[in-house]
């Protein structure tokens, strides 16, 4: 017989914040599953000390990680809900998924997002703050992309109450690294290096997700020469950014303008060396 829900954390190297996740989580369910790639640090063992279920795997990208585990667990526990290390549920979020998780219906949730700069609160700035993370085992899948991916439910999509605050206790100089990998990524996700697939579509609809996947690939046919300045203009101004005070300058600034712009300067290598093995 399948047990009701299980919480699944992805982990490498998140001693400085795990903890404070799990026994958030543990408020919600005592089935608790660590996919960790091999950290170095003290992660695995404060899991072992929270009782957790340990998995260890190479990881290769976020998306190959979490349909692994959501493949190899989907026979032993009705519902799941995925997180990140750095991510912390709220009291009105657990509340929340206690209802949804106690009720007989077929639906998958999508939840909001806090997120955090340099240990900072950002309450504007624009992100996309829509995530869905509940889902009955067999019902959905994580998109096949290298960089921002969502999971793919084939039910009605609702909405829970509450934040997950992504609280990313890294420095600057972690921040900006991290970063410029993920900026490698995105370029070779956006040019179809890899062969997307099991993509959510972008379109205007109900699912804010989706609003925000058809406003990216709009922002993706703009010059390239002007992306970086219009998102950062568009984080800062029409999103309020202003109001999140210097953080939110800085992290529009880094997030809107840097990494665009980083982005951009990968797709223009890629496409260049696709115009040189053509030659």
């Amino acid at each position: 017989m399948k047990k009701n829900t299980v919480i699944i954390f992805l982990t490498y190297n998140s001693q400085k914040i795990i903890n404070k996740s799990i026994l958030a989580a543990k408020k919600i369910s005592e089935n608790i599953i660590i996919v960790d790639s091999y950290s170095t640090d003290k992660t695995k063992q404060i899991c072992k000390d929270l009782n957790c279920k340990i998995y260890e795997r190479k990881f290769k990208n976020y998306s190959d990680q979490r349909n692994w585990i959501i493949k190899k667990i989907e026979k032993n526990y009705k519902w799941q809900l995925h997180l990140d290390a750095d991510e912390i549920l709220d009291n009105r979020a657990i509340d929340s998924i206690k209802i949804a998780i106690t009720s007989k219906n077929q639906n998958s949730y999508i939840i909001k997002r806090k997120n955090y700069f340099l240990g900072k609160k950002l309450n504007f700035s624009g992100l996309n703050p829509w995530h869905l993370r509940l889902f009955q085992s067999g019902k959905a899948t994580c998109e096949e992309l290298l960089y921002d991916q969502h999971f793919v439910s084939t039910n009605m999509i609702k909405k829970l109450n509450g934040y997950i605050h992504d609280i990313n206790p890294m420095n600057l100089s972690e921040w900006k690294k991290r970063h410029l990998k993920w900026a490698k990524l995105a370029a070779k996700s956006l040019v179809n290096e890899t062969g997307n697939k099991n993509i959510l579509e972008g379109k205007l609809n109900f699912d804010p997700r989706q609003r925000v996947r058809l406003y990216k690939n709009l922002f993706y046919s703009l010059p390239s020469a002007v992306r970086p300045y219009l998102l950062f203009i568009y984080r800062l101004f029409i999103k309020f950014g202003l109001f999140d005070m210097k953080i939110g300058i800085k992290f529009s600034y880094y997030h809107a303008f840097w990494f665009r712009s980083q982005v951009d300067k990968e797709i223009n290598k890629i496409l260049k060396n696709k115009k040189s093995n053509l030659k």
